[in-house]
């Protein structure tokens, strides 16, 4: 009996280890994700700013500087936290999530201490297509206003000083 006994056990034991030791390749694999570029696209590095928003971008350093930290070219989504009040909801989230997604602002004014988003500051580029930008332009503004972020809008063909943008941002100058 207790040889009959051993066996059974030495026959559990193997059974365990050999499904242990075998068991990952029979599993199905799993798909693989690529990492790479995919085949016949190229990458090229290209500028972050114009030449006229960089310009704008180191005058309103300065004019903020004392007061807050500029960020440029933001991800309008990073900016808003979306939640739907009722779970059912969750599909219209995502929904505007996807229409927010590939949209941009100009620059951002976020308090250093709180890290809060303060002002959003865009600027008013003739040379963009009027139609689509002023489509846009309501549509980010009453997210804005939804949101409590206060947003300016700025002529880009505007010659701006230090103290002149500082007064138009409603921060104090730098001395």
């Amino acid at each position: 009996m207790l040889g009959t006994l051993l066996i059974v056990l030495a026959l559990i034991i193997f059974i365990l280890v050999g499904w242990h030791v075998w068991s990952p390749r029979i599993s199905p694999q799993r798909p693989r994700h690529e990492v790479g570029i995919p085949e016949g696209l190229s990458l090229q590095s290209q500028p972050l700013l114009t030449k006229a928003q960089a310009a704008f971008y180191n005058i309103l350093r300065l004019a903020v500087e004392e007061q807050y930290l500029v960020f440029a070219q933001v991800p309008l989504w990073s900016l808003v936290h979306i939640r739907a009040k009722d779970p059912k909801d969750s599909p219209v989230a995502t929904s505007f999530l996807n229409k927010i997604s590939k949209q941009r602002v100009d620059f951002v004014l976020v308090h250093p201490g709180t890290l809060a988003v303060a002002k959003v500051v865009e600027l008013d580029d003739p040379a963009q297509a009027r139609g689509h930008r002023s489509t846009r332009d309501r549509w980010v503004r009453v997210i804005f206003q939804t949101a409590g972020i206060e947003w300016v809008k700025l002529n880009a063909e505007q010659a701006f000083t230090v103290p002149s943008l500082a007064n138009l941002l409603e921060v104090q100058p730098r001395d």
